[in-house]
């Protein structure tokens, strides 16, 4: 069990998304950031490298200014584990990734049609083994779990450098849908991820939906559900670890 430190630090930026039913607080201060956000509710998914951006009150999934590899950043390789799983191909229309996690695994289905740029960047993280031993660290219920950007002892991992933010109308946050999160500005999203808990249509337009989950929601609800704290300036971080030990693709269900 961790040892929360409350000191506030410039690390998380949560984005406003207007009209999103922001749910039951899941903390006494749900925005992530400086101290000048303290006790603004949002409901935003957001990256958690570290932040540059002005904080905001919001309710939308956000990142804050990823931290690329200089090897990464110029090569296109990301740090991480090896990703040879002996799994399923990720080519094809709708790719199928399992994410094994201590609390069990949940399989989501790409949409490589609507959202081909998104798509291909998580799989290339997925392959490179870049989410092994990551985190969820960021648990709000009825809103979002996030992961994707810190190791257990809230290390963040250097990323590839951040894509365009690619939306289609096709592609909305449904129950389960799996999206980028981001920082303020839209073309920064990187490696950080959500998987939404129940529908979130005011975050429909601003962030990158390139998948749904279609199985595991039980799994999901019960990561949704674990008690949470604040830690290193992270807030609604989960006080047992949730970790991701394993991604990659399997066949179609």
């Amino acid at each position: 069990m961790r040892h929360f430190d409350l000191l506030k630090s410039p690390v998380i930026v949560l984005l406003v998304a207007l009209g999103c039913n922001s749910g039951p607080a899941t903390s006494a201060t749900e925005t992530e950031g400086g101290s000048s956000g303290a006790g603004t509710t949002t409901d935003e998914p957001v990256d958690t490298t570290e932040a540059s951006a002005e904080l905001t009150s919001t309710d939308a999934p956000t990142t804050a200014e990823p931290t690329t590899d200089a090897t990464a950043g110029e090569t296109g390789e990301t740090s991480g584990t090896s990703g040879d799983t002996g799994g399923a191909d990720c080519s094809g229309d709708t790719p199928h990734v399992l994410l094994a996690t201590t609390m069990g695994d949940m399989i989501v289905k790409l949409d490589a049609v609507n959202a081909p740029n998104t798509t291909a960047n998580f799989l290339d993280y997925v392959e490179s083994g870049f989410y092994d031993g990551t985190i969820f660290h960021r648990v709000a219920i009825d809103f979002v779990i996030q992961g994707g950007g810190f190791t257990p002892d809230l290390m963040e991992k250097p990323t590839n450098p951040p894509i365009p933010l690619e939306i289609n109308p096709a592609l909305t946050h449904v129950d389960g849908a799996i999206a980028m999160a981001r920082m303020q500005a839209p073309d920064t999203a990187a490696a950080q991820f959500y998987l939404c808990d129940g529908p979130q249509p005011g975050l429909d337009g601003q962030y990158a939906v390139f998948g749904v989950l279609v199985d595991g929601f039980d799994v999901r609800d019960a990561i949704a559900e674990v008690p949470v704290g604040d830690e290193n300036g992270l807030m609604d971080v989960p006080l047992e670890d949730v970790i991701i030990e394993m991604a990659y693709c399997v066949s179609q269900l």
